[in-house]
């Protein structure tokens, strides 16, 4: 249910309710709507506001709880109007180093998008990616910035098991499995990094407006860092 709007960190926001304590904008701007959001994320993560409890930056929008209903969430937000800060001040940029040679959709890829192994490989490998978002499960890693040419529809047959670590490609996104869970991307290759750790604090290092640079290494490579991680 729609709820009015909000000025935040210079920008419009329309703001539905969607419970008690939790709140939906949606910015009303013409430049690029991640920038925007992952922008506001930011303001509203470092400005220690007092009963927010939780930010969490989607494509599209930006979801806010709180831990009372009695909360005005316009008042609260609309204070920060005049405050300014940019994304790249507090974003990080992490090489994760993937092996191609472990993905298991290569022939999937290479009659849908016509192209070789290789010069997937190659384009993928090439790209900055921006994270956008983190879902479905505990530290999965979507991104922005694939390249249209290798954009590839999701498996017709999801996997009942994906492992942890492997790099999809859904469409026009490529992203990372945190965990190892069913999924139905096209899995072009493996990471022995670790993405998800419930014992530690904070359980990732990856957060919405970082960037992603991917770095190839071999399968004997892969097993040795895999080695030391276990």
């Amino acid at each position: 249910m729609e709820s009015g709007s909000l000025q935040l960190n210079g920008i419009s926001w329309t703001v539905f309710r969607m419970g008690e304590t939790t709140w939906l904008l949606q910015p009303n701007a013409e430049r690029r709507l991640l920038d925007v959001i992952h922008q506001a994320a930011f303001l509203l993560e470092f400005s220690e506001i007092q009963g927010l409890t939780d930010v969490i930056p989607a494509y599209e929008s930006l979801t806010v709880i709180f831990n009372s209903s009695d909360i005005n969430v316009k008042e609260v937000l609309s204070d920060l109007e005049t405050k300014n800060i940019e994304s790249e001040l507090n974003s990080k940029t992490h090489e994760i180093k993937v092996c191609y040679e472990l993905g298991m959709d290569w022939k999937e890829m290479e009659t849908k998008t016509g192209l070789t192994k290789e010069e997937i490989t190659f384009i993928h490998s090439s790209r900055e990616y921006s994270i956008a978002m983190m879902g479905f499960l505990p530290g999965f890693i979507f991104l922005d910035g694939l390249d249209d040419r290798i954009s590839v529809s999701r498996k017709e047959n999801p996997r009942t098991k994906i492992p942890a670590g492997s790099v999809g490609i859904g469409g026009n996104q490529t992203g990372i499995y945190s965990l190892e869970s069913p999924g139905g991307w096209q899995i072009i290759g493996r990471s022995p990094s670790s993405f998800f750790d419930i014992t530690s604090e904070p359980p990732t290092k990856f957060r919405p407006g970082d960037k992603v640079k991917f770095v190839r290494i071999t399968k004997a490579e892969f097993e040795t860092q895999e080695n030391r991680n276990g």
